[in-house]
């Protein structure tokens, strides 16, 4: 601090003076300076992200699941022949690799065919019922009706009931019969009553029983809504 001097009129002034301030430099000019405020702002980014993550993650793995992850598996014997006599339809159990593809069908035998029909209804996947005095589906949930063979009448489904693979074979194994085709089933023609039924692979199909890759419950096999399912 600079020390005053006399005018020569009076004593000599030994007290302080005014003086040049030294200038302060302003922290927020400092890129590596950060405030309370923007500190709280990188926090609730960063949670908020967090957050979003921790929504969408599943979510998306749920929409996705079923599409991009192939389930295994094996030709089943349900039993001989004669456990499904021309003109009944039975429901069995069918167990898969693992237990979350056990499942229950249908197994129709006739007109000369096997067709096994997935008893989960294709809107949200309620068991349904085989009522064998009217030969038709129903789901108890949303109302959901289809035909003999599985094809929607009424309600929701936006597809037919799904279906099995099915084919014939002797006591040892040997191939008597095979479904080709969805429509035309597995032929019973020939097959004898101790030859064993087997049921395999599950998979959708459209109103003209064309065959698809298994879908999920709620999703369509054709039209724009199926390539844009689950988003």
């Amino acid at each position: 601090m600079a020390e005053a001097q006399g005018d020569g009129n009076g004593g000599r002034y030994t007290g302080p003076v005014a003086g040049d301030a030294t200038p302060e430099t302003d922290p927020h000019d400092d890129p590596a300076y950060i405030t309370r405020t923007k500190f709280l702002s990188g926090v609730a980014l960063v949670t908020g992200g967090v957050l979003t993550a921790a929504i969408l993650v599943p979510v998306v793995g749920f929409a996705v699941a079923e599409s991009v992850q192939e389930e295994g598996w094996q030709w089943v014997d349900v039993g001989p022949l004669s456990d499904y006599p021309d003109g009944e339809v039975g429901s069995i159990a069918v167990s898969g690799p693992s237990p979350e593809s056990d499942r229950r069908a249908y197994v129709r035998h006739k007109d000369g065919a096997l067709i096994a029909i997935w008893n989960r209804c294709a809107h949200l996947g309620c068991p349904v019922a085989y009522s064998a005095g009217g030969d038709v589906y129903s789901c108890p949930c949303h109302g959901g009706a289809y035909d003999s063979i599985g094809l929607v009448t009424a309600g929701p489904p936006p597809r037919p009931l799904d279906r099995f693979d099915v084919k014939i074979v002797t006591p040892d194994g040997k191939e008597v019969a095979k479904q080709e085709q969805p429509a035309n089933g597995c032929p019973t023609n020939g097959a004898k009553p101790n030859d064993r039924v087997l049921v395999g692979r599950p998979f959708s199909i459209d109103e003209d029983q064309n065959p698809y890759e298994l879908k999920g419950p709620g999703e369509p096999v054709t039209g724009v809504l199926a390539n844009l399912y689950p988003f």
